[in-house]
């Protein structure tokens, strides 16, 4: 995303246009907007909206003691491996600090890991990953350039001509009865 466009500036709003394509993953929406681009067609203004998300959780396996006991002692030993790091960069003559701050990390890990698995344990005994999906990927182009986008994309036969809005019909003024 440019660092120019509304939504960076706070508008937050559906964008507006015709939705000249539907596709069930994101990946094939990007390979549509890249169709497009390719057929030199401006696409400054084209979208891919999500629609009906939903929240998928996978669950990976259920949790043991030793299993959280070992998340913990990575999770501990990767952040004490950091600190001895930057300990040692800034003060190289505290080498001995340094490889105490992995196995200081690492039990206090371990110990956080476990009190947190004891507080939840009866509520949740698995480990899952949460992700929010669509249903469905639209593109969404503004109407100057949308008839352009379906022909390109095959959802029309050919071009549409560009033309510019209509005007806004005039009420025909009521006649007034004769006696």
């Amino acid at each position: 995303m440019s660092i120019l466009q509304p939504s960076d500036r706070g508008e937050q709003r559906l964008p507006d246009g015709v939705v000249v394509a539907s596709y069930p993953t994101y990946a094939e929406a990007q390979a549509a907007i890249n169709t497009v681009s390719e057929s030199d067609t401006d696409i400054r203004g084209l979208a891919i909206v999500g629609n009906d998300l939903k929240l998928v959780e996978r669950v990976m396996g259920r949790l043991t003691w030793g299993k959280v006991a070992l998340t913990g002692l990575m999770r501990g030993l990767s952040f004490g491996v950091f600190f001895a790091l930057a300990i040692y960069l800034l003060m190289p003559e505290s080498l001995q600090s340094a490889l105490i701050l992995p196995l200081l990390g690492a039990a206090i890990g371990i110990l956080l890991a476990i009190v947190t698995h004891a507080m939840t344990r009866k509520r949740r005994e698995f480990s899952s990953v949460q992700q929010v999906m669509a249903s469905r990927y639209d593109i969404v182009a503004p109407r100057e350039i949308a008839g352009r986008a379906m022909h390109v994309l095959g959802q029309r036969d050919a071009p549409a001509p560009v033309t510019a809005p209509a005007a806004a019909p005039v009420a025909p003024t009521p006649e007034t009865p004769q006696a």
